[in-house]
């Protein structure tokens, strides 16, 4: 097919869109984030944790722990529960890998939750954290049996290796959260019912939790257009591949860059990430590692550089590192347009156009920035790091 051929054909198919009805789209859609695990992990969390400041209490919690007890194969029912006993801890270290969240009733009871979007079970991990004698600060043999493992996922994941840990749908918890809008009508903040309905949202949304027995028109026209759009799609995949392995060769291009002391983690449909051997695994279950991303959006393609510190008690190696950086370290990053970023896995943080046209000179220059990061940070790393090894 001819390239003004495909391009007719697109015409068509966006002619033939632009007349379906829609409905707004969530924010996580709208910036390309909507299948991002940690995102709805921290947004999960925002709204059970009483604490924060969105207004609505214990309610949201009370709705998420509802979805636990109405499971039939849960057995901690927890009532009612004192708000000022409650713990909420995301990325708690197990000694073998870091679950996603973990709920403390002070020392009532514990439930602990793995939580998936998209991705599929990592090796074992549910098995290892079953295992786990001690989650973060607590030991789990002190809570027996007043305790709960949850896989949380979509309906059609394949089942958690474990057999304590049981399997909940996210289609439970959604029934439970859109209770409270129901319910609540004008008892919360108009931007917290707001921001709840955008979260509830993008949870159906993604995963296809409609009420209608009907086909989308969209789900038709791919239907009707498969082979072109499956086409573009792969070699969409296929381009971003390829930017990744260039990348990494153009990382390891510098004359000082030893590739036997850097290990290098490729997911080319969403990442790269290097890092050193012993920047993993310290005693807070923390790890450092610079992890660029690259966006194929059309209006703003770019190269993400990160530096994360990510996992386990983060916040303690990252205060570590701020004060090795020091008022002047931190100016410098400030002059070279690094931010600090906060964010659950990235702590620093910048931009690259990407030039489309000429991607070989845009991935040259996010290379060096990176090594130009490097210099003023690694020795910093290595401090900290050394500090915080395991035996």
């Amino acid at each position: 097919m001819s390239k003004s051929s495909i391009n007719e054909q697109i015409r068509v198919i966006q002619q033939q869109l632009g007349s379906v009805e829609r409905l707004p789209v969530p924010t996580l859609e709208v910036i390309g984030e909507e299948q991002v695990e940690a995102h709805w992990q921290s947004l999960l969390i925002y709204f059970i944790r009483p604490s924060n400041p969105h207004g609505f209490g214990t309610d949201v919690l009370s709705a998420f722990l509802e979805a636990v007890k109405s499971h039939s194969n849960t057995e901690l029912i927890p009532e009612s529960h004192n708000s000022d006993k409650i713990d909420i801890q995301s990325e708690v270290p197990t000694g073998n890998g870091v679950v996603d969240l973990l709920i403390t009733h002070g020392t009532d009871w514990f439930i602990c939750i793995e939580l998936k979007v998209r991705s599929s079970e990592t090796g074992n991990q549910t098995v290892r954290y079953a295992n786990a004698a001690h989650l973060g600060n607590i030991t789990v043999k002190k809570y027996e049996p007043r305790r709960e493992y949850l896989y949380l996922a979509p309906d059609n994941s394949s089942e958690p290796t474990s057999d304590v840990f049981v399997p909940i749908s996210w289609r439970q918890v959604v029934s439970e959260l859109e209770n409270i809008l129901r319910q609540g009508q004008g008892q919360y903040p108009a931007k917290s019912t707001a921001q709840l309905a955008d979260y509830i949202d993008t949870i159906k949304r993604e995963l296809n939790m409609t009420d209608t027995n009907e086909i989308p028109e969209e789900t038709k026209l791919y239907i009707e257009n498969h082979d072109l759009v499956d086409r573009l799609k792969n070699n969409f995949d296929d381009t971003r591949k390829s930017l990744y392995r260039q990348l990494k060769q153009s990382f390891f291009d510098k004359s000082d860059v030893d590739p036997d002391h850097w290990q290098v983690n490729n997911r080319p449909k969403r990442y790269i990430n290097f890092y050193k051997e012993s920047w993993q695994g310290l005693d807070t279950g923390s790890s450092f590692e610079y992890e660029p991303h690259i966006r194929l959006k059309r209006e703003n393609p770019h190269i993400r550089l990160r530096l994360d510190i990510e996992h386990g008690n983060k916040e303690i190696i990252r205060t570590e590192f701020k004060n090795q950086l020091g008022e002047e370290g931190l100016k410098m990053l400030e002059s070279n347009n690094w931010e600090i970023t906060e964010s659950t896995y990235g702590y620093l943080g910048k931009s690259i156009p990407l030039d489309l046209e000429s991607p070989d000179e845009s991935i040259r220059i996010a290379a060096s920035e990176l090594h130009n990061l490097r210099d003023l940070v690694e020795p910093h790393i290595e401090t900290v790091s050394k500090k915080h090894q395991t035996e």
